[in-house]
């Protein structure tokens, strides 16, 4: 019988596929979730816990001497980098050629799979290329990225001069994801049996790490005055958002394939009809966050980008700005909802768990987050209050590609208060790699926030287009947020 020294992911789906089981039995037999054994598969080179190790050992051991040698050639063909002998075997077909049913499964959820992979190695340029079906009247300035002028305040907003009102009863929206010109983009569960939501799709075929259905908040209307802002929210959740979102991506990368990305190809997003409609859909804004850090003595600045994990998030490998995330609630208690129904309690929690790295503020816990004793938070509203740091909306705009909505913000923190806040500025995150410089020149104060840098982020490099808009249009006010040092 062969030893294994050390269970890493290539080794546990060698042991599965020597055993002829789905990832679904596996699990069970190993007392794990299903979910495992596909990251398994995913993270072939990840190293199993030290009970897991134990656990693997002992069925391996208890297996037939067949199962053993099965292993041990599998092993041996799958560390040769033949990796295609560890997947799910496909289904065999009848006597007469026509293929079990089960065979159209299969194939459609490749199909599937193929599409939400091109999404991520091509979606940046598919969303320039999706935006071309808009007026381009609609661009952020030179960002495929789309907002009426309505969406846009003349002049940045101060946070504290934002208002946000609650709606108890938002609209039945009329775009859900269940419609029929969605279906195209959802495969099959058995035979016979389409996902009925794409969310579904997701979690069970390319679940990301971090995948849970939490309450959001839901836009139902915005407006700019005078140097101020008011904003509408009722609530959602996080998947009624995606079960629109990812079907109206999934559609355009579809068509793309099939080399024809025009309206004709893409029925759901023309059931959409008017993207800025609040009513027509459920649209849960992210909040996209430029934090500059000031120098005080010249003026300059310097800002900071997070290079996003696909294994991690549900769309990734592009950069975005840090931090960013969804706009919803502190935890999933209901006291919740209308206490953190404010943005800058949004955005400090991101900072603390995207920037610091302290994951006990990210939304997961049963506990509201009592802010009054958050030394973190104290901090950073004292820093506010007292002229230290500058925080601005900038307006609402939508990833062309998914028509995700994000509100676009900017934190400007003189130098001396930035670096006592994020003195333990973290390298990693659960999301992906903090970035502070574009050209390995071993920055540790981040990548200027100049001319030359704006440009190439926005036209050159992966960065997602609701970040390279707020970046735009952070670039455009830069006079009004950070002085003329920066031109």
């Amino acid at each position: 019988m062969d030893v294994v020294d050390i269970w890493t992911g290539r080794r546990a789906s060698a042991l599965r596929a020597s055993l002829r089981m789905s990832n679904e039995a596996f699990a069970n037999r190993l007392g794990a979730g299903v979910r495992t054994g596909a990251n398994w598969e995913a993270k072939p080179d990840v190293v199993l816990s030290p009970a897991m190790q134990e656990i693997l050992d002992t069925a391996l051991a208890d297996a037939g001497d067949a199962v053993q040698r099965r292993f041990g050639l599998l092993l041996a063909a799958a560390e040769d980098g033949a990796a295609d002998v560890l997947r799910p075997a496909t289904a065999t077909v009848t006597t007469d050629s026509r293929p079990l049913p089960v065979a159209a499964v299969e194939a459609s959820q490749a199909a599937w799979r193929e599409v939400r992979q091109y999404l991520i190695e091509s979606g940046i340029g598919l969303a320039a290329r999706t935006a071309d079906l808009y007026d381009k009247q609609l661009r952020v300035g030179e960002v495929p990225a789309l907002t009426p002028q309505a969406w846009l305040p003349d002049a940045p907003v101060a946070l504290d001069n934002l208002t946000l009102r609650w709606t108890a009863n938002p609209p039945v929206p009329r775009v859900t994801g269940e419609q029929a010109e969605a279906r195209p983009t959802l495969p099959l569960r058995a035979p016979g049996h389409a996902f009925q939501r794409y969310t579904a799709a997701i979690r069970y075929l390319r679940p990301p790490a971090l995948f849970e259905n939490r309450h959001s908040y839901r836009l139902t209307d915005l407006n700019w005055g005078e140097g101020a802002g008011e904003l509408t929210f009722g609530l959602a959740t996080f998947f009624d958002k995606l079960d629109v979102s990812e079907p109206i991506a999934h559609e355009s990368a579809q068509a793309e394939m099939a080399g024809d990305l025009s309206w004709p190809r893409l029925p759901f997003r023309a059931l959409v009809a008017d993207p800025f409609d609040l009513s027509a859909r459920i649209v849960n804004p992210g909040i996209s966050t430029l934090t500059i850090r000031r120098n005080t003595s010249d003026g300059s600045g310097t800002f900071f980008l997070l290079r996003r994990d696909p294994t991690q998030v549900t769309n990734g490998r592009h950069y975005s700005l840090l931090p960013a995330g969804e706009f919803q609630p502190a935890s999933i208690a209901t006291e919740s909802i209308q206490t953190d129904l404010n943005i800058w309690r949004n955005m400090v929690r991101e900072y603390s768990e995207e920037m610091l790295g302290h994951p006990e503020h990210d939304g997961s816990t049963g506990t509201p987050v009592d802010y009054d004793v958050w030394p973190f938070y104290r901090d950073m509203t004292e820093a506010k209050n007292t002229g230290r740091l500058q925080a601005y909306a900038l307006g609402v705009i939508l990833d062309a590609l998914s028509l995700n909505a994000s509100v676009a913000t900017v934190t400007v923190i003189d130098a001396s208060t930035f670096d006592h806040l994020f003195r333990d500025l973290v390298a990693t995150n659960p999301e992906g790699e903090v970035v502070l410089s574009l050209d390995n020149n071993k920055s540790i104060r981040g990548l200027p926030f100049d001319q030359e840098t704006v440009t190439r982020l926005i036209t050159a490099e992966p960065l997602g287009q609701t970040s390279a808009a707020c970046l735009s249009l952070a670039w455009r006010h830069r006079h009004s947020i950070i002085g003329p040092a920066s031109t």
